[in-house]
């Protein structure tokens, strides 16, 4: 195809893992989960995972990795597939220990054999807190809540440019 041709640079896989949170919810039967994207790189069952929490970085083994049948949705109630692993750009439900707290939006990154746990921690809670340097708590003004960083990252650009009311006078 001319995408492939023309951006071959851009689209190659390599095995740098990019993967980011989709979603955290509990589901009958498998426990907790997050729903992720895998876009290029290896995960593993069994691997050693660090993903950012709302109470601080998270370190997990990873007991599943599960996708929906071919040509079916995640969300569609029907039995998962079970994997060994996971290569390349796709979507994947892992099941792991202590996530109910990760943080929609963040990346999730992988802890090799070689890699000191205590950096992959400051790496993940990074994105948290290059947003929440964007927030200023003061007693008065409005109450923001998101469900993933990219949102509440969008909203709080959006509120902090100056606009127009809805009779058009400069805010």
């Amino acid at each position: 195809t001319l995408p492939s041709k023309m951006l071959v640079d851009r689209i190659m896989y390599h095995e740098n893992l990019e993967c980011t949170v989709l979603e955290v919810k509990a589901i009958e039967g498998l426990g907790t989960t997050m729903d992720v994207i895998v876009v290029n790189g290896r995960i593993r069952e069994k691997d050693t995972v660090v993903v950012c929490g709302l109470d601080g970085p998270i370190v997990t083994q990873i007991r599943s990795l599960l996708t929906p049948q071919p040509m079916k949705e995640m969300r569609v109630k029907t039995p998962y597939l079970h994997h060994k692993e996971i290569k390349g750009a796709i979507g994947v439900k892992i099941c792991a220990n202590g996530i109910e707290r990760a943080l929609a939006g963040s990346n999730l990154v992988v802890c090799g054999e070689d890699d000191d746990v205590e950096e992959l921690k400051e790496e993940v809670m990074k994105d948290l807190g290059g947003i929440l340097k964007k927030v200023r708590k003061n007693e008065d003004g409005v109450y923001v809540q998101a469900s993933t960083l990219g949102s509440l990252e969008a909203l709080l650009e959006f509120l902090e440019r100056p606009g127009e009311d809805r009779d058009g006078n400069p805010n």
